[in-house]
């Protein structure tokens, strides 16, 4: 019997670290808001969270702030639930470029599909995401919907996990 609980105890460790490996989440510490290659510092109510899967297809995403989402998205989803705009998946990323500057960041740029999707609700639009990485941790994004280029969003992201 001391072995069977041995036994539950090792899955349960192996189960709850596994569990914990793979998720990384970042939060904006400043963000930019770029039109006609005219930048502004922005902001938004509450805190824009970047996070993704090792576990997942590189370059997957889900993105987690209301007023930037319906920002990128100008409005045009309408949402019997209002929710539905707090949370975003960048699915189907496909690789575009990746390049390395000076520093060593690493510039991943990808076009996928940013779905909101609700109990009711379904919008999607077509995003370009660039990735900058530093040492494998995720030092900044950049967005913008593929039929609004001169429309982008830049932020530097600090990493929480």
């Amino acid at each position: 019997m001391k072995n069977f609980y041995a036994l539950i105890l090792l899955f349960l460790a192996f189960g709850t670290s596994y569990a914990q490996t793979g998720v990384k989440t970042s939060v904006v510490n400043k963000a930019y808001y770029g039109e006609s290659e005219e930048w502004t510092d922005y902001s938004y109510k509450g805190k824009i969270v970047f996070s993704s899967n090792s576990n997942e297809p590189e370059g997957r995403l889900r993105i987690g702030n209301y007023d930037f989402l319906s920002d990128l998205c100008e409005g045009k989803a309408k949402f019997a639930d209002k929710a539905t705009y707090s949370t975003a998946e960048f699915l189907g990323p496909r690789k575009m470029s990746v390049t390395t500057d000076k520093q060593g960041v690493v510039n991943s740029t990808y076009e996928g599909n940013l779905v909101f999707q609700g109990e009711r609700d379904y919008y999607s639009i077509v995003a370009i995401i660039t990735l900058l990485e530093k040492n494998g941790n995720l030092v900044g994004v950049k967005v913008y919907a593929k039929d609004n280029p001169a429309r982008v969003f830049a932020f530097g992201v600090i990493p929480t996990s």
